[in-house]
């Protein structure tokens, strides 16, 4: 049932995401074709039924779960077993795979649906924050009933711990991104309950989806590692002299082949001498609190990290005493989760009312003994391993190519799931030169650029047109309503409409055209005279203009919807050049460090996102367009130059939300203001084919960016049969 990235999910969202647009722009080839069904694809084969079993947990015995091995295949090397490095310094997709399976938090979100639901946490909804003087405390109740692997209970000390040691070590990357600074404190009064204090009102990024979503880590495991770690770390502060940091400082400067930065001792000052030694203590501490090998350290979820052979594969062995273990999951089609477990008299639905058809039912195991994540140095070398039935699964986060599932697909014993991935690929206009700032002109460019016909015809269905900025899929966060420009009461319009209607709006605007486009409503091919001479209302010529677009070589998708998009505003009249243009450049001439002059340098270009935070998407439309966020007076992702007093009213609010349905709803507000501002136009999405054996049932096979997107939401209900 748990579908929460590896934690971190906010940091990777909100502090890298710049590194989305990179990702997000790098997929450039081709996949297949398969039917949509709602927001993403069906499986193109094999069957998507509720996961069976009997229904109860495990017996408290240690019994091994019965079952055969899944065997995952990695197309790369894992780098570490320690569950700290993995999200610091090791920080890798592989790595969090294997080892994310393993702990739980107060809250988590459902696979797939992504719905808000509890996990260790006792209450069906967070415990609002109160004032308490100057600051704000929540005391959260902790479920008394779950038990580590090893038989321990899950307290809420464990989560206090992982505060403790995080704050301590000042340890960054994912571990901080649920701490962060206005976190006072994490402390526990009793083993159910958690007491958390904060500087300021914590919205809820602060509160519901930062410390509600931060691990429960086996204080009873993982403290005498902590100690020793104290202990190297006090014996180095205890060993480490003024005159030795001195020493080191210089030696570092001279190292460095610029002379300019060479130092002497009269060079050095205090200050520079006590950071030294800060940082030297905290990298030991930490230097020993990674190096620990931890096989077998206590899960409280499905997985329990049992080995790791380097270059071979990591196992990790099902938990026979899963506390979820029996629990029925049903996701609806109104974006509710019901969550039932008849041996805990619990049933409860998330996130809605529980209408509309089931979309996903399945039953929590494991239904597996154990899961080998096989290490392959090549991508190649897994999908061989696959074929070969050596693997029944490959841990592939970008998919495979549409060659590459022809290629298998001649193997009658392989399946492939099709699913949209989490970015979106969009035209932006320059909102800060004209004729792009007029509202007008955007809305009208936007009626002609057909994404239906490119993307169902002329690219087959490779990908799926898009209209959001908040993926379909994230059902409690996506606005259906929202207007989609070339569209009437009934769908898309017909071409020779989309060019009537484009035309009215610029005519209503006070357009005018030194020979106005000839429509021929009965032809296929309508414009059979192109626009000349567009002429803005201030009587200024429509100057040439140009689209900064990837070309084939670097993206054929994004190359062919520039080349139709040029002919259809073209033929409106619109001047317009698409420009194939180095990835990197595009990135240079839009993102910052931009100025006035530099940021009128372009007209519209056409880049790519990747996936933000599924727990609260917002998050991504706040910093793609507040104009706080504007990438010249603020330094931002802002590109555009979008400003928006409605706009921003929204953000505001969203940013200072202390509930889930009121984000929710202000996110499909953002979305809305968007859809009819249109600082961007959404193009299209892409999809990622997953291939695995036939004798593989995921939980669920339509999700999100697929299953190597949120790999710790299938492996406690994945089945394999004989």
């Amino acid at each position: 049932m748990k579908a929460t990235k590896p934690l971190g999910l906010r940091l990777f969202a909100l502090l890298a995401v710049f590194a989305l647009v990179v990702a997000a722009c790098s997929e450039a080839e081709p996949a297949d074709t398969t039917e949509a069904t709602g927001g993403t694809t069906a499986t193109t084969s094999g069957d998507t039924g509720s996961g069976g079993g009997d229904g109860e947990g495990g017996d408290g015995d240690g019994a091994p779960v019965a079952g055969g091995a899944f065997n995952v295949g990695f197309i790369s090397n894992i780098t570490t077993d320690n569950w700290w490095a993995a999200l610091d310094t090791l920080s890798s997709t592989y790595n969090q795979a294997y080892l994310g399976n393993a702990k739980t938090a107060l809250f988590t979100l459902t696979n797939p649906g992504f719905v808000y639901v509890p996990a260790a946490a006792a209450t069906d909804e967070p415990v609002p924050a109160v004032q308490e003087g100057d600051i704000w405390v929540v005391e959260q109740p902790v479920r008394t009933d779950m038990t580590w692997s090893d038989g321990e209970p899950v307290t809420a000390g464990d989560l206090a711990f992982y505060f403790e040691v995080v704050r301590e070590f000042n340890l960054g990357s994912n571990h901080a991104a649920n701490f962060v600074p206005d976190v006072l404190s994490v402390t526990a009064p009793s083993d159910d309950l958690v007491r958390i204090e904060f500087a300021s009102q914590p919205g809820l990024a602060t509160w519901q989806n930062g410390v509600g979503f931060a691990a429960f880590v086996p204080a009873h495991f993982w403290g005498p590692h902590v100690e020793e770690a104290r202990a190297a770390a006090a014996d180095l502060a205890a060993s480490i002299t003024d005159e030795d940091a001195t020493q080191a400082l210089i030696d570092a400067s001279l190292a460095n082949e610029d002379p300019d930065d060479d130092k002497t001792a009269e060079d050095i000052t205090q200050e520079d001498i006590d950071a030294y030694i800060s940082d030297s203590v905290a990298n030991e501490a930490l230097t020993v609190l990674y190096a620990v090998e931890a096989p077998m350290e206590p899960s409280s979820s499905s997985q329990v990290f049992s080995q790791w052979e380097p270059g071979a594969f990591a196992a990790t062995t099902s938990n026979a005493d899963y506390f979820d273990a029996g629990t029925e999951n049903t996701y609806y089609a109104d974006g509710s989760f019901r969550v039932a477990n008849a041996n805990r008299g619990e049933d409860a639905v998330y996130g809605g009312e529980g209408s509309g058809d089931a979309i996903a039912q399945y039953v929590e195991g494991p239904f597996v003994s154990e899961i080998l994540w096989v290490e392959h140095g090549t991508k190649d070398a897994a999908y061989e391993k696959l074929s070969a039935g050596e693997v029944d699964y490959v841990y592939d986060p970008t998919g495979i190519t549409s060659a590459l599932r022809n290629e298998l697909a001649t193997n009658p014993d392989l399946n492939f799931s099709v699913n949209q991935t989490e970015g979106f690929r969009y035209l932006a206009f320059n909102l800060r030169k004209a004729p792009m700032s007029d509202l007008a002109f955007r809305q009208a460019a936007a009626t002609v650029i057909n994404k239906e016909l490119v993307a169902d015809t002329v690219l087959a269905g490779a990908v799926f047109p898009g209209y959001t900025v908040i993926h379909p899929d994230l059902t409690s966060f996506y606005n259906a309503d929202v207007p989609r420009a070339g569209w009437g009461d009934e769908g898309p319009l017909s071409e020779a409409d989309r060019y009537v209607t484009a035309v009215q709006i610029l005519k209503d605007a006070g357009y005018t055209w030194t020979s106005e486009p000839v429509i021929d409503v009965e032809n296929p091919d309508p414009v059979t005279t192109p626009g000349e001479g567009l002429t803005m209302p201030n009587g200024t010529l429509v100057p040439e203009l140009s689209i900064l677009a990837p070309g084939p070589g670097y993206d054929p998708f994004r190359a062919t919807f520039a080349i139709w998009m040029e002919q259809w505003l073209n033929d409106l009249g619109v001047p317009v050049v698409a420009e194939p243009t180095d990835f990197n450049a595009i990135v240079s001439a839009v993102f910052p460090p931009q100025t006035e002059e530099s940021a009128q340098s372009w007209d519209m270009y056409m880049l790519g996102w990747g996936g933000g935070d599924v727990s609260l998407p917002g998050t991504s439309q706040v910093a793609f367009f507040h104009s706080r966020e504007d990438a010249v007076t603020g330094g931002g992702f802002n590109t555009p130059g979008y400003m928006s007093e409605r706009f921003d009213a929204a953000a505001d609010a969203f940013e200072s939300a202390t509930d889930v349905a009121t984000a929710a709803e202000l996110t499909k507000e953002m979305d809305l203001i968007l859809a009819e501002e249109l600082p961007y136009v959404v193009l299209f999405r892409t999809p990622i084919i997953e291939a695995f054996r036939g004798s593989v049932q995921f939980p669920a096979q339509v999700i999100m960016g697929g299953h190597s997107g949120f790999p710790n939401g299938w492996p406690s209900s994945v089945q394999v049969s004989e």
